[in-house]
């Protein structure tokens, strides 16, 4: 196009060139080069603004596709966090159930552990009572017996067991109550009299050699006649009351140590007066 309007511009001038003069002529020549040197800059300048506007939008089409991806990144993202949110919220639930649960389950161990207590210190009380009662009933006899020997007064669980001698309660014969049996059974009579609320048995064991009496049939049968005889005395002569008395017969069955001597025998031959004092009952623990 440039190429065709220089070629017509020469031919123009060519034909003008008879009827122009010089001076003029080539001044607008001059006019006409700086013209098309001016449109050689502008069509420079067109074709570079062009190509600055395809490189601006093929930037625009990157851009927006990163603005596509940055979108579908954050539609992603805020699907993400509905997800840990709404398990967020189940997860809160079931930490709340399961918190009110267990403080169900403490309180419940709490009104256990509140019972528990309260019943222990029952017990200990009702130990405590016991143990008065029998420490109490152990010191009252150690004291009546004091000045006895070979009398001994132990506390046995539930029980106080006081030991009697049978050398200083039995005759020569071992059946019948001597008159040094009679004093040794008077302390006791007096605590039983005093203490009407005690229930006391009256356990006599022998050796296994039966005395010569031919009313005896065998050993039980000899224990039993110690024990009543001793019972029938604290009744008889000191109007102990009868229902506080049991009168208990072992025979040779409990022995201590052998009976294959005297002196085994001796010890083997002896009399226990249980006595069972009136404690609290202990509250069964289940």
């Amino acid at each position: 196009m440039l190429k065709f309007r220089f070629a017509l511009f020469v031919l123009l001038l060519v034909a003008a060139q008879a009827c122009v003069k010089p001076k003029i002529y080539k001044a607008e020549v001059a006019t006409r080069q700086g013209a098309e040197n001016r449109e050689k800059v502008l069509v420079k300048e067109l074709l570079d603004r062009k190509t600055e506007a395809a490189n601006l939008i093929r930037q625009v089409g990157d851009l927006n596709r990163l603005i596509g991806n940055q979108e579908e990144t954050i539609r992603e993202l805020q699907t993400e966090l509905s997800n840990r949110t709404q398990q967020m919220g189940e997860s809160s639930s079931k930490l709340v159930s399961e918190k009110m649960a267990l403080e169900k389950e403490l309180a419940a161990k709490n009104a256990l552990l509140l019972l528990r207590n309260n019943l222990l210190e029952k017990v200990q009380k009702a130990q405590a009572g016991q143990h008065k009662a029998l420490d109490g009933l152990r010191d009252a006899l150690a004291q009546s017996y004091s000045k006895q020997q070979d009398v001994t007064v132990v506390v046995d669980k539930d029980r106080v067991v006081l030991s009697l001698p049978d050398k200083s309660l039995f005759d020569s014969k071992g059946i019948d109550i001597s008159a040094s049996g009679r004093a040794l059974l008077a302390p006791l009579a007096q605590i039983l009299s005093s203490m009407p609320e005690l229930d006391a048995e009256v356990i006599c064991h022998t050796d296994n050699i039966l005395p010569k009496d031919k009313s005896l049939e065998d050993t039980w049968d000899w224990s039993l006649r110690r024990a009543t005889n001793t019972v029938r005395m604290l009744i008889r002569e000191y109007n102990v009351n009868a229902n506080q008395l049991t009168p208990v017969g072992r025979g040779e069955y409990y022995p201590v140590t052998s009976n294959a001597s005297a002196e085994g025998r001796q010890k083997n031959r002896r009399t226990e007066v249980v006595l069972y004092p009136d404690v609290p009952a202990i509250p069964s623990v289940e």
